[in-house]
């Protein structure tokens, strides 16, 4: 079980901004977080320059009242952690010019707070080595713990000691979608050897006894997203409705696990588990702590395709009816049966708040589907090194730390934007705007979104449609 951070009661409420909008967050958003509006009507912030906090700085962007949508005049190194006060936000990291950026640091919300309503695309979250602040048993790339409503698009996350993503004190209401976890750390020397993916849980579970108004955890969506080198946790989650979709796994042990006290339905379709060097594989490890049974949880299994050279090749449906399968692992303990599983059909979240359902693809297809578009853009050292040692099979766990993260990575200028509203002048001459009138980034356009959400949409858009790769590579 993950060790607690401190914990407290505290009523879930949604932002008075209008999570759950008539228009998805972005045209390709899907899961249960599909529908936030992040900082859609609000103000334009323009990050000017790469310091860690003053005026002009990301962390000065962020910490701006309302809601806000923040895009990037600069690219490149941010050094130090950043911490989102309040919700209602935007961050449009797909704006940053040529080099895209990093956050050499960890992106957090206040903890016991109900932070919500965020919309992160295009970042890259790579924190440094632990120590007095952040403890390896606290020490995460994100940690949302009691974030809500929250939809993380092509982010590159790595280098958490505990989680790569924490979702663990109740948040709900969230998708990570085409987003690359890879490297969090493992360093036996200095006794750093969590390196896990993603966590979510409800925490009054564990007590048997919770109550009107805590944090429910569950309503997250796991979709198209690539994990390398992590042991487990790609996830860990113990509270459904959760789905689990078109993911690729390499180099883990357990891929989907509970680790917590689990109840609820859960979906888990058409992913790809590779084993890897550094252990054996073990795709599903259906473990609940539950004080006993019944579990009050079912299982959806559908079309994922276990690559394990001299143990298992093949595509799993139901694993309590493959033979092979369950000679080759096991797979369920604690009071977990097979009457659990594939009863009903698939579980249809589609009447759920804020939900979209996402489009699968087949399995087989996944390495040439989503590599090429997965993260944030353009690729840095550390997602290159990662997509490199998956397709050659090849690699291990440990705390890989290149001297330079913005190694290949080459600064572009903006474009000018005579009225700072975050819109180049020629974008918006050739939408029917005016580039010297700094208010009409809220215009409605005909597709619904505002003028500013439309230009950041087709601009993270763009980015991956455009991607050009010579065998396999950027």
């Amino acid at each position: 079980m993950k060790i607690p951070k401190p914990l407290m009661l505290i009523v879930l409420l949604l932002s008075t901004h209008g999570v759950w909008a008539q228009l998805k967050a972005f045209p390709e958003a899907a899961g249960f977080a599909a529908f936030v509006s992040g900082g859609r009507g609000g103000d334009v912030h323009i990050v000017t320059n790469l310091n860690d906090s003053g005026v002009g700085s990301l962390q000065w962007a962020v910490s701006q009242p309302g809601p806000r949508i923040v895009v990037f005049e600069v690219s490149g190194l941010i050094t130090g952690d950043l911490h989102i006060p309040h919700g209602d936000l935007t961050i449009a990291g797909q704006t940053a010019p040529g080099a895209g950026i990093t956050l050499a640091g960890h992106l957090y919300t206040t903890y016991n707070s109900d932070t919500g309503n965020i919309i992160i695309r295009h970042m890259r979250i790579r924190p440094p080595d632990p120590d007095s602040n952040w403890p390896a048993s606290q020490h995460d790339a994100i940690q949302f713990s009691t974030a809500n409503n929250v939809m993380l698009d092509h982010i590159d996350a790595s280098h958490g000691a505990d989680e790569t993503i924490d979702f663990w004190g109740g948040a709900a209401h969230i998708t990570i979608q085409h987003s690359h976890l890879s490297f969090p750390i493992y360093d036996t020397a200095n006794g750093w050897t969590h390196n896990k993916g993603v966590i979510n849980h409800r925490p009054c579970l564990d007590s048997g006894n919770c109550q009107p108004g805590d944090r429910t955890g569950g309503y997250i969506s796991i979709i198209n997203n690539l994990f390398t080198h992590a042991r487990n946790r790609t996830p860990a989650l113990s509270v459904g409705p959760a789905e689990v979709i078109n993911n690729i796994t390499y180099n883990g042990r357990e891929g989907f696990v509970h680790h917590n006290v689990a109840d609820g339905e859960f979906n888990i379709m058409g992913n790809h588990y590779i084993a890897g060097p550094s252990i054996n594989l073990s795709p599903f490890w259906f473990d609940p702590e539950n004080p006993s049974p019944p579990i009050p949880t079912a299982y959806w299994l559908q079309d994922n395709l276990v690559e394990d050279p001299g143990e298992y090749i093949g595509t799993v449906q139901n694993p309590w009816d493959d033979v092979a399968f369950g000679n080759a692992y096991t797979f369920a303990c604690c009071g977990i049966n097979a009457n659990q599983f594939n009863q009903t059909g698939v579980f249809d979240f589609s009447g759920e708040p804020g939900y979209a359902t996402p489009v699968m693809t087949s399995p087989d297809d996944l390495l040439n589907q989503l590599l090429p578009g997965i993260g944030a853009y353009p690729h840095d050292i550390v997602a290159r090194q990662s997509i490199q040692e998956l397709h050659q099979r090849s690699g291990s766990w440990r705390n890989y730390r290149p001297a330079d993260l913005m190694a290949g990575l080459t600064p572009g200028v903006s474009p000018l934007d005579s009225d700072d509203d975050g819109m180049p002048d020629t974008w918006e001459d050739d939408h029917g705007l005016n580039p010297q009138n700094g208010n009409d980034h809220s215009t409605i356009m005909p597709s619904g979104y505002t003028a500013i959400e439309e230009y950041i949409n087709g601009l993270a858009t763009q980015l991956t449609n455009d991607v050009i790769f010579v065998d396999g590579f950027e």
